[in-house]
């Protein structure tokens, strides 16, 4: 696990604005993941900022939330 100081802010916005758009849709952390076919500890970590998200997980999670990773930078 790497050190949250050590997590890119720019990161730390993206992971952020997924969680808001997660929860103004009404959908569990846990519901997504298997949606999406990721881990089930891999949305919590990143909210958390206990992990750093890869461009495959941000992807997926957009895909997930039907928006376009675009429209959050």
């Amino acid at each position: 696990m790497e050190n949250p100081s050590q997590i890119d802010p720019r990161e730390r916005a993206i992971v952020l604005a997924l969680k808001a758009e997660r929860e103004r849709q009404g959908i569990s952390a846990a519901q997504l993941a298997r949606e999406i076919k990721i881990s089930r500890n891999t949305i919590p970590n990143l909210e958390r900022n206990e992990a750093r998200p890869t461009l495959w997980v941000l992807l997926k999670i957009c895909d997930g939330l039907k928006i376009n990773l675009k429209e959050l930078m």
